[in-house]
């Protein structure tokens, strides 16, 4: 294998490894930067009942809060605790403008839904993680430091959608 190509590869793969840190600081960023902060009456609260087509037959509900700026999910147990509650708190975040927390009106508790932690913070973190350690272990974890920059990159382009 000819040496100037070797590299162009080795250059490739860290471009990818950079852009792929860089990518999950910034979902890190518009996590963790509370953004604007509303507080809207809330107009309607739909329950979903989602269904698995599988052997089992599982299913689950799901739970979205209609606001006059916004709709988003949130969690059951919060959906609850709404019932009579006029207004409602939450903040969007100032780059993919996602719903970061809710809450009450009249509770300091602020929530946050599962999937919005899992991608704005876990994924990102693990994945810078992992490719800290690709640069210490390049061949041993070559595979997994891969799946992870796809990832993170699946998890950019889901916020910006």
């Amino acid at each position: 294998m000819d040496s100037s190509k070797l590299k162009k590869e080795f250059t490739l793969t860290q471009w990818f490894q950079v852009l792929s840190i860089l990518a999950a600081l910034m979902i890190i960023i518009d996590f963790i930067i509370p953004g604007k902060v509303y507080t809207d009456p809330i107009l309607n609260i739909k329950k979903e009942r989602q269904q698995y087509y599988n052997a089992a037959g599982n299913s689950h509900s799901s739970y979205k809060v209609f606001t006059e700026r916004e709709d988003f999910n949130v969690s059951g147990s919060f959906a609850k605790q709404i019932k009579g509650v006029e207004k409602i708190t939450y903040s969007i975040s100032p780059l993919f403008n996602e719903v970061n927390y809710y809450s009450l009106i009249d509770s300091e508790k602020r929530n946050v839904y599962s999937l919005r932690l899992v991608s704005g913070l876990v994924l990102p973190l693990i994945t810078i993680l992992i490719l800290l350690l690709a640069l210490k272990y390049k061949k041993r974890v070559e595979i997994l430091s891969f799946v992870f920059q796809v990832l993170i990159i699946a998890d950019f382009i889901y916020l910006l959608l």
